[in-house]
């Protein structure tokens, strides 16, 4: 019994690889923040750069604000890059299903009441953006990798969405380094916790939460930022901390929904068999997902041969979503090397 679920997970690694799809993955807007000191600018700009870069492999739309010369706009007064993203939200496509993401790096302010992106010249608040996203019902990806960004998260949380924030407090004011790796960690073969080739939107949270406050602790440092995800649109947001790799080891209290299903699913550079998924297969992946952590919970109490007969059948079920493709030979050659060295479940 244990060989034989053994080698089902190990063809699930193996999934078809049908050719990729023209349209676009996802739609991104990078929006870079005023540096304040020409400290952060090289930094934020490599950052900007470092999410360019990943659209393009992720085959998605990719626009930048915040990085264009406008020596000659009054730094007071500028509206600049506030107006581009009002514009580029509201020309969404409202019945699109490619997802969203939106991406700030840099700095934020939160005066007690409302949390804001420090945009050159103007700056955009928590409220005003939660109005400007209203209309979005695309699954929306919100990272806000700047200080004070944890208001964010009560005002953007709803349901298809994922709102990430590097603080877990609007008093978390000193810079925050964890936008900048999260650039690097959404494409990093490292952050690929769970080894299925793509880089899921909570495998990158939680890489780039703990290189966060990996520097911290190596420079001997106070930590300064405490990052959050929010995904089930409760308004409350889960720690880093709390996830070991993706699975979720402490849980919130009063039966409060836990954050991280949704994101688990989310990624931006996807593997072609991932692209080939349709909604409905997602929605019974994710269910079939469910139960298998659910099992996982009960195996303590579980004889071996009860445990390993309840997850080959979830198994079975969530190969079935994947084979529904012809395997190319080469991933075909791929499940037979693998299934010696998978791993049990």
């Amino acid at each position: 019994m244990k060989r034989l679920v053994i080698f089902i997970f190990a063809a699930l690694l193996a999934a078809a690889t049908p050719a990729r799809a023209d349209a676009p993955t996802a739609d991104v807007c990078v929006v870079v923040g005023a540096a304040g000191d020409d400290s952060y600018a090289d930094g934020f700009a490599a950052a900007a750069k470092k999410w360019q870069d990943n659209c393009l492999k992720a085959d998605a739309t990719c626009t930048v604000i915040g990085l264009d010369d406008q020596k000659d706009a009054d730094p007071a007064k500028n509206s600049l890059d506030r107006d581009k993203l009002r514009d580029w939200i509201a020309a969404l496509d409202p019945n699109s299903t490619t997802p969203v993401w939106i991406i700030y790096i840099g700095h934020g302010t939160f005066d007690g009441k409302d949390a804001r992106l420090n945009l050159r010249g103007v700056h955009i608040s928590a409220a005003e953006l939660a109005v400007l996203l209203k209309p979005v019902k695309r699954t929306l990806v919100f990272v806000d990798g700047g200080s004070a960004s944890a208001p964010f998260i009560n005002a953007l949380s709803a349901q298809n969405r994922i709102i990430i924030t590097a603080t877990q407090t609007g008093k978390e004011v000193d810079y925050a380094r964890f936008g900048e790796l999260f650039a690097t960690a959404i494409a990093d073969p490292a952050a690929d916790l769970d080894q299925d080739g793509q880089v899921s939107v909570l495998e990158a949270f939680v890489t780039a939460a703990q290189r966060a406050q990996d520097f911290y602790t190596e420079n001997d440092r106070m930590a300064t930022e405490h990052a959050l995800i929010d995904d089930n649109g409760d308004k409350r947001g889960t720690p880093a901390s709390w996830f070991q790799g993706t699975r979720l080891v402490r849980h919130p209290q009063n039966n409060v929904e836990p954050d991280g299903d949704f994101a688990r699913n989310v990624d931006l550079i996807t593997t072609a068999a991932e692209r080939a998924l349709t909604d409905e297969d997602r929605t019974l992946r994710a269910q079939y997902e469910a139960e298998l952590e659910q099992l996982r919970q009960q195996k303590p109490n579980l004889g071996e041969d009860d445990y390993y007969a309840q997850l080959e059948i979830i198994l079975r079920k969530l190969a079935a979503i994947y084979v529904k493709a012809p395997a190319s030979p080469a991933a075909a050659g791929s499940a037979a090397t693998a299934a010696p060295a998978a791993t049990t479940p």
